[in-house]
């Protein structure tokens, strides 16, 4: 990577900084991210623990059980509602894309739970199921 990549949220109160290349970039169909984004999936732009940095800011935090029972604490900024980062079992941070300052750096190459899909989801075909 030759520069570190910056995000936030809406309002610019919580701010986060990447110093590392990502270790996945996926489309999660599961039901906690459809109520997460509110919409037919979340786009995780995955990176180790030690590659992200909190910079400004400090987030609201949700702990999550999911139905496969792994934990994550999902960051929210407490002033717009942004959905930001979870932070998982396997130290790893899952950024949400759309959270980048460049979004465009969101490249996904997997997909998961896509049979937790609503019929009128989106899901790429062109993407590796994992």
């Amino acid at each position: 990577m030759s520069k570190n990549i910056t995000g936030g949220c809406f309002c610019g109160e919580v701010r986060y900084e990447i110093t590392g290349d990502p270790v996945l970039q996926l489309l999660c169909f599961c039901k906690d991210c459809l109520s997460i984004t509110g919409t037919d999936g979340y786009a995780g732009y995955m990176v180790k623990n030690s590659d992200f940095q909190k910079t400004s800011g400090k987030p609201t935090v949700h702990k999550k059980i999911s139905k496969e029972g792994r934990t994550v604490n999902r960051n929210f900024c407490g002033v717009c509602g942004s959905n930001l980062w979870g932070e998982t079992e396997f130290g790893l941070i899952s950024v949400t894309a759309g959270s980048l300052d460049d979004a465009n750096l969101f490249q996904p190459t997997k997909k998961v739970f896509t049979q937790d899909t609503p019929h009128w989801a989106r899901i790429p075909d062109d993407l590796e199921e994992m």
